[in-house]
């Protein structure tokens, strides 16, 4: 018996740069392929949550193949986060990752800043180009 292809779609997380002891959110869709229709269909199975290698939680997708997991990363630095379906006797296992860096709170307002200040830089380009728009339209 041909074992059915699974994937896990749609992996994502609340924060990809959370700091320390913040509770991250990942989430997604675990399906399998239809072969005779030719479209992903929704599974319901156990899944499990790695982060580095090592295994964190078991939990479970629900009968629209819909999961979320939560965890709550303590020291600031990169991880490689992994979801991954073992499989069944009728289909196969699959995984998907995504990273995550960890920030401490001084990093963390540094990012801010910076994000502020480069929208209060869009925000004047985008006003400047406004006046000269509406300065050439009258005084032509």
């Amino acid at each position: 018996m041909i074992k059915a292809r699974t994937r896990i779609s749609g992996l994502h997380a609340s924060s990809k740069k959370p700091s320390m002891g913040e509770d991250v959110l990942f989430s997604g869709y675990l399906q399998v392929y239809d072969g005779e229709l030719k479209r992903w269909d929704p599974l319901k199975g156990k899944l499990m949550l790695y982060v580095d290698g090592i295994k964190v939680r078991d939990f479970a997708s629900d009968n629209y193949g819909y999961f979320e997991v939560e965890h709550t990363f303590n020291i600031p630095k990169k991880y490689d986060v992994e979801v991954r379906y073992d499989g069944s006797a009728k289909t196969k296992a699959c995984m998907a990752g995504i990273k995550v860096e960890v920030l401490t709170e001084e990093q963390r307002r540094r990012v801010e800043k910076i994000i502020k200040m480069f929208g209060t830089v869009i925000l004047l380009l985008l006003l400047l180009f406004l006046l000269l728009s509406l300065f050439m339209v009258f005084y032509r």
